[in-house]
């Protein structure tokens, strides 16, 4: 078909090229679609993900009291474990303690007593004592007993080491003490078989 255009050139609409009459065709329309259909097809997915993520995030925040609970009673079923094996290893030397605990008394100057035995994680042995103040012979006395302990060899054997944690003057009426700590590591007690 032939096209004529009488109009004087100044009135003439200039030939629209095919590019530029491509937001008019049908092919268009559909890339204009698919790409709205593109970005729903992973808005959606995004969207619901999101929704269950607040879900999960208000579930745990509603579970963490528990957790601290649980936490805090496995912590403390440690400890009660490790109390367990510590007190197991001295079950089974039971009579040997006897003879150990009977050499601290013996070995203890004249002047010192024990006001507290206790068993500690980690640290083993605490001996809690207090001696007479003598001018400083206290702690001469104080001395003398970790150096007798640490002499002895049926005390030395389960005992890693022994050291003064603390002493410390107090004065009770007319009576000047030295409290003192002792700490025995303990040494590592053979596996149960």
């Amino acid at each position: 078909m032939l096209k004529i255009n009488l109009l004087p050139e100044g009135a003439r609409k200039a030939a629209v090229s095919p590019i530029e009459q491509f937001h008019r065709t049908p092919i268009m329309w559909l890339l204009v679609g698919g790409m709205v259909l593109c970005v729903l097809w992973l808005f959606v997915p995004i969207t619901l993900h999101r929704q269950q993520l607040r879900q999960l995030q208000a579930k745990i925040h509603a579970l963490e009291p528990r957790k601290r609970e649980v936490d805090q009673l496995q912590r403390f079923l440690q400890r009660l474990r490790s109390q367990e094996q510590a007190f197991r290893g001295l079950g089974a030397g039971q009579s040997l303690w006897s003879k150990r605990f009977n050499i601290l008394s013996d070995v203890t100057p004249e002047g010192v007593w024990f006001t507290e035995l206790s068993l500690e994680q980690g640290k083993g042995l605490m001996i809690q004592g207090s001696a007479i103040g003598l001018g400083g012979a206290e702690m001469v006395s104080i001395g003398r007993l970790v150096q007798d302990l640490k002499t002895n060899p049926d005390f030395a054997s389960v005992v890693k080491d022994i050291q003064i944690e603390s002493i410390k003057r107090v004065q009770e009426k007319e009576i000047e003490l030295a409290q003192f700590t002792l700490t025995c590591a303990l040494q590592e007690a053979p596996a149960p078989r």
